[in-house]
């Protein structure tokens, strides 16, 4: 079988049992792995390299920080903060749950730092006499955006940052991505602020959320264990403070080696996760229920796809098909079909697969256009964090739903503002700052 028919027809068995929801994830990543061996696409050691990827070490050791974090008591300190400072009123309210869950997601990712708030923000709303559905999207989508804070606020800027050095010869930095992530935080705190009220559903949590539904489940698997189910404890209050210091300078470190490009960044994750073990911040049976396996597994799997597509030239093939319709005399028309096409997809299956699916006809379309591909990568990160319009788009969408009490329509209403801003910030803003 021709390569590149090969690897379209992988690549859409994979987005139907992406979005049929009865396949497992981790098997569909094997899957396409293996289909890519027994293809003839790749060999066997490129099909699983993968696994082996620094990338998918990076992101492990990053869970583990993240894990540390939570056991030590750190993150329980930063809610007493929330409940000591904001006060009753809404939008004081927004701006402070909104800027310690963009801080939180910055310094350990997004799913956990939800996690982590979701119940401060039930005890606010309690408190303060909101209805939970006024908190709870807006943390969650507060978070999204700021997970374009820094390299280790989601997966999908790890993946992204490894193209940029692959495609455009040097990766991102690790505050690289507060250039537009900053600006973007604002704005969502500022549209939650001010149309939340009127946008946002009045009702409180859902007691009896049921049985969840496949896609649900499916997203949920998304996020590590211990997280879900708070299988992490914390420390005894006698050994808190001294955890939590250990665990503020073992991240510290990692940040100032991530900052500086001292090590690789799988290299400053692995010595962070070994020095929390070593310190016993980390007990190894949370170090295993804080890693979100499915996460691994799907990225390690795609990884090759996304590898096949450009070797096999199936890349260029689709890139050449959006330029013969949208013509090349602008690239910024080109990008736009881009971020619209990361965006619809990343409503219904997971942003990491959506960008590595992407990500080798973004570069494809920079390379026929002549332009650099770092404003094309950049802003398919954006696209990937504007999961906006549906529960099951991320993680933390589905894990507020049920302490939220809402339903699948009421995500849109406030997400479809954000997504227009996103994407006018993915198309216009990117290339002002990262440059074709």
């Amino acid at each position: 079988m021709d390569p590149i028919v090969a690897t379209f027809l992988i690549l859409a068995a994979a987005i139907l049992a992406f979005l049929s929801a009865r396949v497992p994830l981790e098997v569909v990543a094997v899957g396409v792995a293996l289909a890519l061996w027994a293809t003839g696409v790749l060999s066997l050691p490129q099909a699983f390299a993968g696994f082996g990827d620094p990338t998918v070490l990076f992101i492990a050791s990053l869970f583990v920080v993240a894990t540390a974090l939570e056991t030590s008591g750190v993150t329980r300190v930063v809610g007493a903060v929330i409940l000591a400072r904001a006060g009753t009123r809404r939008a004081r309210i927004v701006v402070w749950v909104g800027g310690i869950v963009a801080m939180l997601t910055a310094l350990i990712s997004i799913n956990g730092a939800v996690a982590a708030l979701i119940p401060v923000a039930a005890v606010i709303a309690r408190r303060s006499g909101l209805p939970p559905s006024q908190l709870m999207i807006p943390l969650a989508f507060v978070a999204s955006s700021a997970s374009l804070l820094t390299l280790s606020g989601t997966p999908v800027n790890v993946v992204v940052s490894e193209l940029a050095d692959a495609e455009a010869g040097r990766p991102f930095g690790f505050f690289e991505f507060a250039l537009v992530g900053v600006p973007l935080v604002v704005a969502t705190i500022a549209v939650i602020a001010l149309l939340g009220p009127r946008l946002l559903p009045h009702r409180g949590p859902d007691a009896a959320p049921g049985d969840r539904s496949e896609r649900e489940a499916e997203t949920l698997s998304l996020v590590p264990e211990a997280v879900r189910t708070g299988a992490i404890r914390t420390r005894p209050h006698s050994r808190l403070h001294r955890g939590s210091r250990r665990t503020l300078v073992v991240t510290g470190a990692m940040v100032v080696l991530l900052a500086t490009g001292a090590t690789p960044p799988a290299a400053a994750g692995l010595l962070a996760a070994g020095a929390l073990v070593l310190l016993r911040v980390v007990r190894l049976p949370d170090l295993y229920q804080g890693v979100s396996w499915t996460t691994l597994v799907l990225i390690a799997g795609m990884i090759p796809l996304s590898v096949a597509f450009l070797d096999t030239g199936a890349a260029d093939v689709v890139a050449d098909a959006l330029l013969a319709l949208v013509g090349q005399s602008d690239p910024h028309v080109a990008l736009a079909v881009v971020c619209v096409v990361v965006v619809v997809l990343g409503q219904f299956i997971s942003n990491v697969a959506t960008v590595l699916i992407v990500a080798p006809v973004a570069t494809s379309i920079a390379v026929t256009l002549e332009v650099s591909p770092l404003p094309f990568l950049m802003a398919l990160t954006v696209a990937g964090a504007a999961a906006f319009l549906t529960p099951v788009a991320t993680p933390v969408n589905l894990m507020v739903m049920a302490p939220g009490g809402y339903r699948f329509g009421d995500y849109w209403r406030l997400g479809l503002p954000l997504v227009v801003i996103f994407l006018a910030a993915g198309v216009f803003y990117v290339p002002i700052v990262w440059r074709f």
